[in-house]
């Protein structure tokens, strides 16, 4: 009774590292398991017994990069247009596509690009979307339907009281803030016959202002930088 008394501490002692097996009468043999002693033999064996929960991780990680990147980091368009009113993903869509080409490169990465927005649906979310985008917003342009862009016009004013729409005299000729853009040489050559579809730039006196008169202005002249996809 002793000896197996003594047999038991003598493999806990064993097990637990403060007798090295070279030195013990007593060998773990089967199904022992040998505990690890060194700073390597312990994260080898930690690895080992959290492999799949390693990879698992890993691959999560990854797929949540790849998804933030798609869905979050987006490139910044050359031109923000917003739409007043609200046309089909197939309008919105076909307009990104066919203005891009006339819109210069101004943030020089070597792509032309223009980005439409869509008004909200809802009648005061989208005056209060409208309102704020008109006076604080990113957009340089904006698009609609004659009477939308005039109502716009003249439901809000800015802090200043100046104009929200730029004036267009010199591109056009004829007095006025808003243009047909049917009546453009990129209108005419996409064939907007049949979609009213107006245009004004917003009035910020600022870079984006002169950014935004430039690109209507390649509308007008049928100013291309590259190939209408």
């Amino acid at each position: 009774m002793a000896d197996n008394e003594k047999d038991r501490r003598e493999l806990l002692k064993l097990r637990q590292g403060l007798v090295d097996e070279k030195d013990s009468e007593i060998k773990e043999t089967g199904y022992d398991v040998k505990m690890p002693k060194t700073a390597g033999e312990k994260a080898k064996n930690w690895l080992w017994y959290h492999t799949v929960i390693i990879v698992c991780a890993v691959l999560l990680i990854g797929l949540g990069i790849i998804i933030y990147f798609m869905f979050f980091v987006k490139e910044a368009p050359d031109i923000s247009i917003y739409s007043v009113g609200n046309y089909a993903m197939s309008v919105r869509t076909n307009c990104e596509n066919s203005m891009s080409p006339y819109v210069p490169d101004f943030d020089g990465n070597g792509k032309h690009r223009v980005s439409i927005t869509q008004a909200v649906p809802d009648e005061f979310l989208g005056e209060t979307e409208l309102c704020n985008e008109l006076v604080n917003g990113s957009c340089e342009v904006f698009i609609g339907t004659k009477e939308e862009l005039q109502k716009a016009y003249d439901s809000f004013t800015t802090a200043g009281k100046e104009p929200l729409f730029s004036d267009l005299s010199q591109l056009t000729g004829e007095e006025g803030y808003i243009i047909d853009l049917r009546q453009t040489a990129y209108g005419k050559s996409n064939k907007l016959f049949y979609t009213e579809l107006y245009a004004a730039v917003r009035n910020s006196n600022d870079e984006k202002e002169e950014n935004g008169l430039k690109f209507i202005e390649n509308l007008i002249g049928g100013i291309m930088y590259i190939k209408s996809e």
